[in-house]
């Protein structure tokens, strides 16, 4: 008997959460094109040193928290490395796009798609070292099914994670919080590699703290504030023993 797909999740209960592992075919770059880690210690304040070709990362937030911000931030680091593509289904691109300026300087390198069909952002994507796609609840793979939807948002996220597998780009998924936790199927919070919080904790100060970590140990939280130029650490926080 060939074994198969657990039908539950032990830790949380969520019905079909789990796959079958198959092993997926990645598209050859040109020797030396693309590095093999991302290095994203300063955009994401030391909770990784670096970042695998191909990961996928799903960032939650209570609206008006700082998402979108955090988001344009790790962009900055990625078109270090080559292309990013900045898929807009919350707001204008011309408004993401002056925001990248305030806080990067300039938009350089960043191309920012106004889309809300997920395939064909990813094939504007093919070549891009990064996509960001802000945000998941807005997004759908077909105009017949509807942006928000579980079965939207799953398709979706499943399109983003073979996109990533195959090309070797890095995915960052942004997310709304709900008082359930993060919006959308938790199967999301399963197949991602890594799931990141940021959270208001009072007088303009947010949390941002690692739910989930595939890809190494799970990091301190870090106490973040609002400034011109994005998300600024202020301290660290530690967590009471």
């Amino acid at each position: 008997m060939e074994p198969g797909p657990l039908a539950v999740c032990p830790s949380c209960g969520t019905w079909g959460a789990f796959l079958p592992f198959q092993e997926e075919e990645k598209t050859q770059r040109k020797p030396g094109a693309t590095p093999q880690r991302f290095s994203l210690g300063f955009a994401l304040f030391g909770l990784f040193a670096d970042l695998p070709a191909g990961s996928v990362l799903l960032l939650g937030g209570e609206p008006g928290v700082g998402k979108s911000t955090l988001a344009l931030q790790v962009a900055g680091v990625f078109r270090r490395y080559g292309l990013v593509v900045y898929m807009c289904a919350e707001e204008r691109a011309e408004v993401v796009r002056e925001r990248a300026k305030r806080v990067l300087q300039d938009a350089s390198g960043i191309v920012f798609l106004e889309e809300f069909l997920v395939r064909r952002a990813l094939r504007r994507a093919a070549g891009a070292e990064l996509l960001i796609v802000d945000s998941l609840p807005l997004v759908t793979v077909r105009a017949s099914l509807t942006p928000g939807s579980p079965q939207a948002q799953r398709e979706a996220g499943q399109e983003c994670l073979r996109f990533a597998r195959q090309t070797g780009a890095c995915v960052l998924l942004v997310t709304q919080v709900s008082k359930k936790g993060l919006a959308g199927p938790r199967m999301m919070e399963h197949v991602v590699d890594v799931v990141l919080k940021l959270s208001y904790v009072g007088n303009g100060l947010r949390v941002l703290e690692v739910v989930k970590n595939r890809l190494g140990p799970t990091a301190r939280p870090v106490l973040l504030y609002m400034s011109d130029v994005g998300l600024v650490e202020k301290s660290p926080v530690h967590s009471a023993t």
